[in-house]
């Protein structure tokens, strides 16, 4: 019965924490909601390839550090070569969307959206593994004392590592100074190394003294807060921006002065989409999020081009968003 019990919680409190933290993540990112295909592609890469390629390179690169005394052994490892092997392989995803699908990556609060993805499903697997030690070890009275740990007291922790890279990622298509395009991927995958570092390497001395976990404590959160303020800031950027970039959008003809209310409210959005659905019309609730996705991307769209310069591709999206809106326009009248 007890084992029973322990297949049905282990994998729930691996699980459930994390999905819950991405989900105000993803939350957070509210006027321009990434495709579900990437957001899914995202965490799944943090809790299986980027676990399984981080494994395979550890025992590599643990093999030189075996003759060490036990405490430098694991201080070496945890606290070097783990950051330099999880993050980089976490990170592979991001890189991977700035080279396939830089459409995508519209403003830095998608940056950190998608690495703190990738961060809390690499959680979620590591979590996994160490709860079902724990259970071997002690039971389920072991398992809950870790995951208070694990899911939250250090909850954040890896969606801090890979969203800093995130964000790095972000500010290379997004930033309005070119050195800080070309630095920001090496500085944020740097600071999410040296951050994961701090971490390990205190609580690998908690063994020995207090002090150094009170050090990962202090790393962890105030980066973790700092980050999250960071992105509720963003979020508010963005709705400036669309106030901003929409305006000569009404003048064209784009859009009309109700619909750009509408966009730049997120509760106006939230409200014509639930008396959609509340009159049962799935497929004009459906089109609206569309819309509002694809006005909001036409922002931000113009806002890349006035911060980075001008760019032919840009301005092709730029027109085929016209174009889209315009189409889902006469959609959405229909349906009324």
């Amino acid at each position: 019965m007890d084992s029973l019990l322990a297949i049905l919680i282990i994998p729930a409190l691996a699980f459930i924490p994390m999905l819950l933290y991405a989900l105000f993540l993803w939350w957070l990112d509210r006027y321009e909601k990434e495709p579900i295909r990437f957001i899914l592609a995202a965490f799944f890469w943090g809790a299986v390839p980027a676990v399984i390629f981080s494994l395979i390179a550890q025992v590599f690169l643990d093999i030189p550090l075996s003759s060490g005394a036990e405490l430098e052994t694991e201080l070496l490892g945890a606290g070097f070569i783990a950051p330099i092997t999880e993050e980089p392989f976490k990170a592979l995803m991001l890189l991977f969307l700035v080279l396939r699908y830089r459409h995508e990556i519209d403003t830095p609060l998608d940056g950190i959206l998608y690495g703190g993805l990738v961060g809390f499903g690499f959680a979620s697997t590591e979590n996994l593994f160490y709860f079902l030690s724990a259970y071997e070890m002690g039971g389920l009275r072991d398992v809950f004392l870790l995951a208070l740990l694990r899911a939250v007291v250090f909850g954040l922790n890896h969606a801090l590592f890979t969203g800093c890279a995130g964000l790095g990622f972000a500010l290379a298509l997004t930033a309005a100074h070119g050195w800080l395009r070309w630095s920001a991927p090496v500085l944020g995958l740097g600071l999410g190394i040296v951050l994961h570092a701090i971490h390990n390497a205190g609580a690998v001395l908690a063994s020995v003294a207090c002090w150094p976990i009170l050090v990962s404590l202090l790393s962890d959160w105030s980066g973790a807060l700092g980050l999250v303020g960071l992105a509720i800031y963003l979020s508010f950027r963005e709705r400036a921006w669309l106030v901003r970039y929409l305006t000569d959008e009404v003048e064209a003809g784009t859009i009309s002065r109700p619909e750009y209310e509408t966009i730049t409210s997120y509760r106006q959005r939230v409200a014509e989409r639930s008396r959609a659905l509340l009159q049962g019309n799935f497929a004009r609730w459906w089109r609206l999020g569309k819309y509002y996705r694809l006005v909001s991307e036409l922002a931000f769209a113009r806002r890349r081009l006035q911060a980075v310069g001008a760019d032919a591709e840009t301005n092709r999206r730029i027109q085929r968003l016209r174009r889209e809106i315009l189409a889902l326009q006469k959609e959405l009248s229909k349906g009324e």
